[in-house]
């Protein structure tokens, strides 16, 4: 595999993060105002070049949400059909659980050597391998009749998320700066939603109609391995930090990693990010089950799993895209007042979704609208984060490291936050499930349920809380980060004399 990044070994961006800090007597440097006189500048002309949006820009943007759009598709796919899953393999909700979490296994395998490679080979070769693996590995599970070799086969399913979560976002910011990053930002994290929505939706839809749960799973892999075919035609693979003028160099994973721990802007949104992650994961995969055993209890039979499934779905996706957009813009419009804008929208945003989450629990034998209305508006808050959180990492971080800072965060939200929520709380619920004094399977399946659900509230007020502390780091951050870039291209100002 050969390397691609087409940036001059101008400068490392460790030299010109330290640039400053390094001063003595006995040295000729940029005076800290004629850093932020070129930071200022740097960001001035990225933002009138980068701005354009090109035809091949705009191609290779539509490809990145392609495969955001079909990773959670298959993702979810599974909770759309796990109750007949559950049925059918006799399962409990540990192993059902599980199920749903196992492609972890794989990601954290896959996700570190793909952001390692992500910062300095050809992103499009990386695309292609891993996404050709995924795809016949997901299509191969979905033929599997019993739960071990399931199991095995959903513990590679990471590889997909591994291959582009990383390298999606990195390339949109190699493109586009400024306004245009954040749009098309929102536009890649509301394909995660209308990915998730969809999933449900084709999952119990295609199972139903065709009386196997097995077919449900069989949708997204065929459209993955498609897709493959328009990455090797259409994909082109912009240079890294070409939007911003960036010709700073690589350096080792170890500083890397280093610069990200003691990013605090960074470390905040992504702890954040996990607490966010481990709710959504949780709901995502119990919130069908849950609905559905509430209706069992008060045997409610007009509304068959089939199209809870699907209201499901859509409530996922328009939630998912107008609060994406939502968030998107508000950070859009207060960002130039209120720099600290985006992290305080974050945790103002987990703060109010918290009661309706709540609610949505404990109205689950209320009539069906009340649950589908208070999961929207805790669904609607939740989701504003999205694109408000990549943007946060894209300009907090230089552009040698954001591959490695993708992987980072969503590797940490990966295994502490939705694939650690399913089984935990699977887990929980078996455990109350012996503890609850009924005579009806059904009514102790849902309390045990109910009551494993009731820690995301706790979950969701410390994320808001990380979100607000962090915003008090914002701006502090990304300043460092554009003076970085800017010193980076900056080797030839005037030096500084004693």
């Amino acid at each position: 595999m050969a390397e691609t990044d087409q940036s001059p070994p101008n400068g490392s961006v460790d030299k010109a993060e330290d640039a400053v800090a390094e001063k003595s007597p006995s040295s000729s440097v940029c005076s800290s105002s004629e850093m932020d006189l070129a930071a200022v500048k740097q960001d001035a002309k990225a933002e009138a070049a980068g701005n354009q949006i090109t035809r091949t820009n705009l191609i290779n943007t539509l490809l990145i949400c392609l495969l955001q759009l079909l990773n959670f598709m298959e993702r979810y796919s599974l909770p759309g059909i796990l109750p007949v899953i559950i049925d059918e393999l006799d399962l409990s909700n540990l192993q059902g659980g599980l199920l749903q979490s196992s492609f972890i296994v794989s990601y954290v395998v896959v996700a570190p050597l793909v952001g390692y490679l992500g910062d300095r080979f050809s992103r499009k070769i990386i695309l292609i391998v891993g996404l050709s693996v995924w795809s016949l590995v997901s299509l191969a599970g979905s033929y599997m009749t019993t739960y071990s070799s399931l199991l095995a086969l959903r513990c590679l399913g990471g590889i997909g998320e591994a291959t582009y979560s990383a390298i999606g976002p990195a390339m949109i910011a190699d493109m586009f700066v400024g306004d245009t990053r954040s749009n098309m930002l929102a536009m890649f994290y509301f394909m995660m939603l209308v990915g998730g929505g969809l999933g449900y939706i084709t999952g119990s839809g295609v199972a139903a109609a065709t009386g196997s749960w097995n077919w449900g799973l069989r949708v997204t892999p065929i459209l993955s391995l498609i897709s493959v075919i328009l990455i090797v035609i259409f994909l082109k693979e912009p240079a890294r930090g070409e939007s911003e003028g960036s010709r700073l160099v690589s350096t080792s994973w170890k500083k890397d990693i280093i610069y990200l721990l003691h990013n605090r802007s960074f470390m905040f949104s992504t702890t954040a990010s996990v607490a966010l992650v481990f709710v959504i994961g949780a709901i995502g995969v119990w919130g069908p089950q849950f609905v559905v055993l509430s209706r069992k209890v008060i045997s409610d039979d007009e509304h068959t799993f089939e199209e809870i499934s699907l209201v499901y779905g859509v409530i996922s996706i328009v939630s998912g895209i107008t609060a994406v957009v939502s968030g998107a813009l508000m950070g859009i419009k207060l960002r130039a007042r209120y720099p600290e804008a985006d992290a305080l929208i974050c945790g103002i945003g987990m703060l109010l979704s918290v009661p309706f989450f709540y609610g949505f629990l404990v109205a689950g034998l209320e009539p069906l609208y009340w649950i589908y209305i208070l999961s929207f508006i805790a669904l609607w808050f939740i989701n504003l984060n999205w694109a408000l959180v990549g943007d946060i990492l894209l300009y907090v971080v230089v552009p040698t490291r954001r591959a490695t800072a993708e992987t980072f965060q969503i590797m940490s939200v990966h295994v502490f936050g939705d694939a650690s929520s399913p089984f935990i709380i699977g887990l929980i619920s078996d455990a109350f499930e012996p503890l609850i004094e009924s005579d009806s399977v059904d009514y102790r399946k849902y309390r045990s349920l109910q009551y494993a659900l009731l820690i995301n509230p706790f979950i969701q007020l410390l994320s808001a809380a990380l979100f607000l502390v962090g915003s008090w780091h914002l701006l502090g951050d990304r300043d460092k980060a554009k003076r970085a870039v800017a010193n980076g291209n900056a080797i030839a100002l005037p030096r500084v004399s004693n």
